[in-house]
């Protein structure tokens, strides 16, 4: 269990997919009473690193708008009384980690209370002040160096086996509960476990329950009704909400969503079946308004006559493919996402979203509609489950399973399309292949519910899902550094191209600063000026190849001390599908994400020559059935170092003990990367 260094703020980051707070706003939680006693453990727990006394998390919800306009206020209290039996687990709260909110972010996310209350062995109690503990400053070479940027770092008393510890926070979010699939294990063995919800009698919640889950308990008081879900003594499961793991297929779990219907002008449609919530998203989000026919004819004739002389042809003799391959391409290439644009979309038509090139997604959702409608192709409207939340559960249409949204269309000769609104052509992100998808015709009212299937083939095709990334660095005397970049993705990296693109929809300044963010950011905060960055390749067909390159120029990247320039590799190098969740004490199948390779490659060149010292302990190779990863550091020419580091992962789903052997890979990736190369 060591270095899990979030002890108690994992749900916040679940629910918010937030990393940053603008100002330090927390506040002492008030306890209103004595630290809990500690009751009796059970025997089979008390070999364990720790036990979780008690686990709760509550979330209070205020809801005021109109459907589907609501807006919520939420307060998120997680807390938890963990003992510690031995010094193992005591390591993992060294530290309290609290995430920062900013941005947009930090618009509608605030911290509102931390505390920590310590009971020692001897039975005295330690009630903390969070902001008087010691708040330490890391160096480049310590773990949480780099979090230091994104999040409050405190240190807190030593701790022993016998001592006792109760943390809470309560998080203030403007963000609309959208439901949420929940199982109540830990990282550590429990004794108590909870989630509750409350929710205005106005508003209703729709649940429900797998795999032995007790049943919720609900009660009322005035006008809030409470739902409770609680278990006790429950092994330890360390992974059970983490990256890889689809607890739901083993695990006791539930699911819920609220249901806003009440709150609907037309309370008429009720949902029974999944056909019922597809109509009814229809209804509420798809909805195509036009306000001048011109505009939109006009602009399907441009973009016809434009792109068939791609295919050498006539507008009058594209196929089906052929329209939604020069629709999908402007979508990809040229319409800008944005967020809600409320105002727009009540008195505005498409043909406002397609003359200006931006649309919300809802608005997107509605472009493609028409698009299908205005040329007779025969579509449908689809949904999918992320493959790691597990199958639909067909009984309980509920939103809370919806991972993404999709068409599928027919070409002349009855062959199946898929088109997700930012992908291309039969481009699935990686959560929706070898799953099975839901579709409907919108257009008849007396259509059945559909199932749409797909394979693992892309899953497993390791030759088209590549990313390589190259870097060359020109370094000067005085450590600056230009550099030299080209990125390329293919097969399901792709989908790393959104940001990419998406920047470059907001023009070659949004393009530039971007990266310069980025490339800051990685280089910690040095200045970064960005000459040139120009998207080479962008395709919307398999393998989906995509390509970045860009000229910079960073001050000061390297510093000359004692005659020697250092750099360690870690900051350098990355591999976004190596890890493994909590792999020493794992109980349940880890499935990595899709099969693939990912490659590194960068140059350093000097003004004057440059020798790696113990160049021979930077390069190692490790392979197994499960990864591969090799490190070589070279010296090309006397002033020229090339270091290359590859990532490869072989298989796909994993057995607990082919997980451990996967991360007997990753370990060699970081004793490598942990390593500093000296230049002298």
């Amino acid at each position: 269990m060591k270095n899990r260094k979030y002890p108690l703020l994992l749900l916040s980051f679940a629910l918010l997919g937030a990393n940053s707070l603008m100002g330090q706003t927390f506040s002492e939680y008030d306890w209103g009473g004595e630290m809990p006693k500690a009751g009796e453990i059970p025997a089979e727990m008390q070999q364990e690193d720790a036990v979780i006394l008690k686990s709760s998390t509550y979330s209070s919800n205020e809801f005021s708008g109109t459907f589907p306009y609501i807006e919520q206020l939420a307060n998120y209290k997680e807390y938890q009384h963990i003992k510690f039996l031995k010094a193992e687990a005591t390591e993992d709260y060294e530290h309290l980690i609290i995430p920062k909110f900013k941005g947009r972010i930090g618009d509608f996310v605030q911290m509102k209370y931390v505390d920590v209350r310590i009971r020692r062995k001897d039975g005295s109690v330690e009630d903390l002040v969070i902001r008087d503990l010691e708040q330490p400053k890391f160096e480049e070479d310590d773990e949480l160096y780099e979090t230091q940027k994104n999040a409050y770092i405190y240190k807190l008393p030593k701790l022993e086996p016998g001592d006792e510890m109760e943390q809470i926070t309560v998080i203030e979010s403007k963000f609309p509960d959208q439901g949420r699939i929940v199982t109540l294990y830990k990282d550590y063995p429990v004794l108590e476990s909870e989630f509750k919800i409350s929710v205005p009698t106005s508003v209703g919640l729709k649940g429900q329950i797998y795999n032995g889950m007790p049943a919720v308990d609900i009660k009322e008081r005035g006008e809030q009704r409470f739902y409770t879900w609680k278990m006790n003594n429950l092994k330890a499961v360390p992974e059970a909400n983490s990256s890889g793991t689809i607890f739901t297929t083993e695990l006791e779990h539930f699911v819920y969503e609220l249901d806003f219907s009440a709150l609907r002008s037309d309370r008429s449609m009720k949902v029974n079946n999944f056909s019922d919530l597809l109509r009814q998203y229809s209804t509420d989000f798809m909805d195509v308004r036009i306000r001048s026919k011109k505009k939109v004819r006009k602009f399907y004739e441009t973009l016809f006559a434009e792109g068939a002389k791609t295919f050498k042809k006539s507008a009058e003799e594209l196929s089906v493919v052929e329209k939604a391959y020069l629709m999908n391409n402007f979508v990809v290439k040229e319409l800008q996402l944005v967020g809600r644009l409320k105002d727009f979309e009540e008195s505005e038509g498409i043909d406002y979203f397609l003359t200006n090139k931006k649309a919300d997604f809802s608005s997107l959702l509605c472009i493609y509609r028409d698009f299908f409608e205005r040329h007779n192709i025969e579509f449908y409207f689809g949904i999918g489950k992320s493959r790691f939340n597990g199958p639909f559960d067909k009984d309980y249409p509920s939103a809370t399973q919806i991972s993404s949204y999709l068409f599928v269309f027919k070409d002349e000769n009855g062959s199946l399309f898929t088109i997700t609104p930012t992908g291309g052509l039969n481009e699935l992100p990686a959560e929706l292949q070898n799953t099975s998808c839901f579709m409907l015709d919108l257009n008849d009212k007396k259509a059945s519910l559909q199932s749409i299937n797909f394979n693992d083939a892309v899953l497993k095709d390791s030759k088209n899902n590549s990313r390589k990334r190259r870097l060359q660095l020109t370094v000067a005397k005085n450590g600056d550094a230009v550099i030299k970049g080209d990125l390329k993705l293919s097969g399901l990296f792709s989908g790393q191209r959104s940001n990419w693109v998406a920047a470059n929809k907001e023009g070659q300044d949004s393009l530039k600063l971007a990266l310069e963010r980025s490339l800051s950011s990685r280089f910690d905060d040095r200045e970064v000026s960005v000459k040139s960055v120009e998207i080479k390749q962008l395709n919307i067909v398999q393998p989906y190849a995509f390509s970045l390159v860009y000229e910079a120029e960073v001050k000061g990247l390297f510093e000359e001390k004692e005659g020697k320039i250092s750099l360690k590799l870690k900051d350098w190098l990355g591999h976004s599908i190596r890890w493994v969740s909590n792999a020493d004490k794992r109980t349940l199948d880890y499935h990595n994400r899709f099969l693939g390779q990912d490659e590194e490659e960068i140059f350093l060149v000097f003004d004057s020559p440059r020798k790696v010292e113990e160049i021979k302990s930077l390069t190692a190779k490790k392979e197994n059935d499960q990864a591969t990863y090799s490190l070589k550091v070279s010296q090309m020419q006397p002033n020229v170092v090339r270091i290359n580091s590859s990532y490869s992962v072989k298989q796909l789903d994993l057995k607990p003990e082919e997980a451990k052997k996967q991360q007997e890979i990753n370990k060699l990736w970081d004793e490598l990367t942990d390593k500093r190369i000296y230049l002298k």
